[in-house]
């Protein structure tokens, strides 16, 4: 269409969609290979933490017969406690990648120190 013009927050989103799948490519056990030099079973953890609590106040002024609201957060002074939960991990660490990785349970307890992954 002539002079259609992207917005920029969809712009935005098609410039991340190929840097997240090459994140998670990278970040993935595909292609990550060594020898295991070490396993470790890292139980579920919950951490707290205690976080502002704020609210959404929103004022509307009017100039030129148009009336323009705009809103902002504001802290209201109280604090809420916020979980952060790591699940469990089957761990290897690998020599030659110098990688961890969590695998399943099943794999876990079949790999030896010692073998490639």
């Amino acid at each position: 269409m002539p002079g259609y013009r992207l917005p920029l927050r969809r712009i935005a989103a098609l410039a991340a969609a190929p840097v997240a799948v090459l994140l998670l490519t990278a970040c993935g056990g595909n292609g990550v290979h060594g020898t295991i030099t070490e396993k470790e079973y890292k139980a579920a953890t919950t951490t707290y933490t205690n976080e502002p609590v704020t609210r959404r106040e929103c004022s509307s002024t009017r100039k030129n017969g148009k009336t323009k609201k705009s809103c902002h957060q504001v802290k209201t002074g109280a604090t809420k406690r916020v979980a952060h939960r790591k699940d469990e991990c089957y761990q290897i660490e690998l020599d030659h990648d110098a990688h961890e990785l969590c695998i399943s349970k099943k794999k876990w307890n079949k790999v030896r120190v010692g073998d490639k992954w």
